[in-house]
């Protein structure tokens, strides 16, 4: 998904306020330079009355000298004077290129782009937006791949269950934007299902996939919230930012409390993301019996259509983590 206007053009304009402060360093410093070396100013004079006469040489003749000619000698007399300066700098405890125009990104020129693809300091401002409005920065800061863990599947099912949980997430990151694919964790608490979601977020949001995070119980409660409202702007731009983002993943389905006005929510977010092919990663501690029993059978048909269906057992982890953690 594409930045939405917005930030695209926040973003722009820190490039812009970027260039404008550097012209401004670069402007005093020249200032400095022309007060304590005075001959500075008269060699980049002679420069631009150079550069000036390169020009009229470009269009006009003489008899007794070509045009390339005499470009060529004007052009090697301005190359003497720019290394007459450099000279100059330096005889004056100065470095070579103080008055070299600054840039924080020199592949880009700080203009955020090169040959009209976005430069990778672009794309970190991007990577940064997208970390804030998804809502996970705290948690990938414990669920990521770095972490990852067996040590608590003590039994050969609930191994061979999280193993092929793990492999799933690694073909769904692998696939993203060229398969279309969902992916749902079920199981019982504390099983990992929220971790593997953080796993999967941690690497597609730095690869600079949009992704939207919300808990069961804060997008519904959101989505209600907002309708209340009587200007309906906030209310469709949030229904835009859910349909459209790359990734939106749901934590905990079921934990909310279920109603008409959920499901019909839960199943118009689903159906136009299928519309769209927008994937969504979605946990919960339901089955897949009472998934269907509690949300209907076509939320149940848009749930898994497509989608890696990845189910965990076992102890809760966070509750062991928990005992080990106070026994220390």
């Amino acid at each position: 998904m594409a930045l939405p206007n917005e930030q695209f053009q926040k973003i722009r304009r820190i490039y812009e306020e970027r260039r404008l402060n550097n012209d401004y360093r670069l402007m005093q410093r020249k200032e400095e330079i022309y007060q304590k070396i005075p001959s500075y100013r008269a060699l980049d004079m002679q420069i631009a009355d150079l550069s000036m006469a390169c020009s009229r040489a470009l269009i006009e003749g003489r008899d007794d000298i070509t045009p390339a000619e005499r470009l060529a000698s004007l052009r090697s007399r301005i190359l003497d004077l720019r290394l007459e300066k450099k000279k100059l700098l330096e005889e004056n405890g100065y470095p070579r290129d103080y008055l070299e125009p600054i840039f924080v990104c020199s592949k880009c020129r700080d203009t955020g782009f090169i040959e009209g693809e976005k430069c990778s300091c672009f794309k970190q401002y991007e990577i940064s937006y997208l970390y804030d409005v998804s809502n996970l920065h705290q948690i990938l800061e414990h669920n990521n791949f770095a972490l990852l863990s067996t040590h608590y599947y003590t039994t050969e099912e609930s191994l061979s269950q999280f193993n092929n949980a793990v492999d799933n997430c690694k073909k769904f990151i692998e696939e993203f934007g060229r398969e279309f694919h969902n992916i749902i964790f079920y199981g019982n608490v504390g099983t990992g299902k929220s971790f593997l979601s953080g796993c999967i977020a941690k690497e597609l949001l730095d690869r600079g996939t949009s992704i939207l995070y919300f808990s069961a119980v804060q997008l519904f409660q959101t989505l209600l919230n907002i309708s209340y409202n009587t200007d309906k702007t906030e209310l469709n731009h949030l229904y835009d930012t859910l349909f459209s983002c790359d990734l939106l993943i749901i934590d905990d389905l079921a934990s909310e409390h279920i109603t008409d006005y959920t499901r019909s929510q839960l199943f118009q977010i689903l159906n136009e993301r299928a519309l769209r092919q927008r994937p969504f990663v979605l946990s919960t501690n339901y089955d897949l019996q009472q998934l269907r029993e509690n949300y209907s059978e076509r939320i149940f048909s848009r749930l898994i259509d497509n989608s890696y269906i990845c189910h965990l057992t076992g102890p809760d982890i966070r509750m062991k983590k928990k005992i080990e953690n106070d026994h220390k």
